[in-house]
């Protein structure tokens, strides 16, 4: 019965949840019954078909175990790419495995390593955890409107975290009749440690947004954007900030987050005409503090459906933190988020992590390492784990769909939901998720592709000839 319950599960993800994408009117709920009808009454057709030692991409149906093997390994051979290539199929309904290449070989696995630390924060952080930044005093009372004491905001790492979410919570000062600080305004950055980028950061990655630094403070990303709007007086393409937003320059990244800190927090107390009579700096907030307001994430399962689909790097290295920090009990680290992650991959999901290097969370560094094996238990786990299944499965881009597959695979529609990875310049392509075959027996994959810099397209186009195959095959 729990075994059914599994496919019923992701029969909604695949089917009825699709259907919502996709604006249809078609039911969220199926029956019981019918679904249970569907899974018992696939046909087990065959065809003469089945004796051909491969069947092409455009072929109506690949036919049992060993012409799916034959038709993998002539796409792959004959895609002449001169690159370690691993592919690992199998059946998230039966069992077996259907089909391997290179699945023991240790590869960089690019933004699929997002799939790991997604599965690790759902396991030990759950689907409701939320990040929170809090406004403390010290002070025991009020007098004429001046706060007799000190303020401190800590914050805790939450990715999500707005300049408009610090107004809103600064706001609550004025709410309390507060319009002065007689201390200090401690900002409190101890929650991560002071090592803003993940071990193998190449240096042009630091440049852009998707490389921005990784502490217990950030806002807006740590990115600053404008917006371009068109001047009513000239025509001429002119720069606008959004509304209640704080910005240092045009598209840039944030590289001093201390200093970004202190003069943003201080432009926002002034902006809020309240004074600060000692200075705003940096410490640690102490123990049986009073609390004047909190700001709460939103739940993590949104947060993972944002880095899995958008692949966000950012959202991705802070859970990592997080992760580690908690497990840890100490300052969250790249180093304790390693550990921690490891640990509950091998504990709770019982993945073999001998050999893999996980260093950052999100793949952006060059020097992490798994296996496809690896990647194959995590989507296992996660595909039957009751606990995290449908937050994870529903935070994978859908082809032809959403996120990162959006524009890709548009004759597999809704058939494939599964995270990308790339290093183009590195020669590095992966591919790892879940689609269904011609039977609608659900099927996990995984492609990684180790190569030569320049050929993204090439391994791109091999990756989504593999999946297409999937999608025709019949038991």
């Amino acid at each position: 019965m729990k075994l059914f319950y599994l496919f019923a599960t992701l029969w909604m993800v695949f089917c009825v949840a699709d259907a919502a994408f996709a604006g249809t009117n078609t039911p969220r709920h199926y029956s019981v019954a019918k679904q249970k009808a569907h899974y018992h009454t696939v046909s087990k057709r065959r065809s003469s078909s089945a004796a051909l030692p491969y069947a092409s991409v455009s072929a109506p149906g690949i036919y049992g175990v060993s012409q799916l093997s034959s038709t993998l390994n002539y796409i792959v051979n004959s895609s002449r790419v001169n690159a370690d290539v691993a592919v690992y199929v199998k059946s998230m309904k039966y069992g077996d495995t259907l089909y391997t290449r290179g699945i023991n070989q240790p590869m960089v696995p690019a933004s699929t390593l997002k799939i790991f630390t997604a599965e690790a924060a759902l396991l030990y952080l759950g689907p409701n955890y939320r990040f929170s930044t809090q406004l403390l005093t010290d002070a025991k009372t009020v007098k004429n409107g001046v706060l007799e004491g000190n303020l401190y905001i800590v914050l805790n790492g939450d990715p999500s975290l707005t300049y408009d979410d610090l107004d809103d919570l600064f706001q609550t000062l004025q709410a309390e009749q507060i319009r002065g600080v007689a201390g200090n305004v401690y900002i409190d950055n101890t929650a991560y440690d002071q090592s803003f980028y993940g071990p193998g950061w190449v240096r042009r990655d630091k440049d852009y947004c998707y490389g921005a630094p990784i502490s217990a403070s950030i806002i807006n990303q740590n990115c600053l954007t404008f917006r371009s709007v068109a001047s009513k007086m000239t025509g001429r393409r002119t720069l606008s900030l959004p509304k209640r937003r704080y910005t240092f320059a045009v598209g840039s990244v944030v590289t001093d987050v201390p200093d970004y800190n202190r003069t943003l927090i201080k432009g926002l107390l002034s902006r809020l005409a309240i004074s600060v009579y000692g200075t705003v700096t940096f410490g640690p907030a102490p123990a049986h503090l009073s609390i004047i307001g909190t700001h709460s994430s939103k739940p993590l399962s949104q947060l993972v459906t944002d880095m899995l689909k958008k692949s966000n790097n950012v959202i991705a290295g802070a859970i990592f933190k997080k992760i580690g920090q908690l497990y840890s009990r100490q300052p969250g680290s790249w180093t304790n988020g390693s550990t921690a992650v490891s640990q509950i991959l091998a504990k709770r999901a019982g993945v073999n992590v001998s050999g893999m290097r996980i260093l950052d969370g999100s793949g952006l560094s060059p020097n992490n390492l798994t296996t496809s094996a690896q990647m194959m238990q995590v989507l296992d786990f996660a595909f039957h784990n009751a606990t995290t299944s449908y937050d994870f499965i529903t935070a994978l881009p859908i082809a032809g769909v959403d996120g990162t597959l959006k524009r890709r695979m548009a004759n597999l529609i809704r058939k494939v939901r599964a995270k990308t990875g790339t290093f183009p310049l590195n020669g590095v392509a992966s591919l790892a998720g879940y689609t269904v075959s011609a039977d609608k027996e659900p099927l996990a994959f995984v492609i990684m592709i180790n190569g030569r810099g320049g050929l993204g397209w090439r391994y791109r186009g091999l990756e989504d000839k593999v999946v297409t195959a999937l999608t025709k095959y019949r038991r």
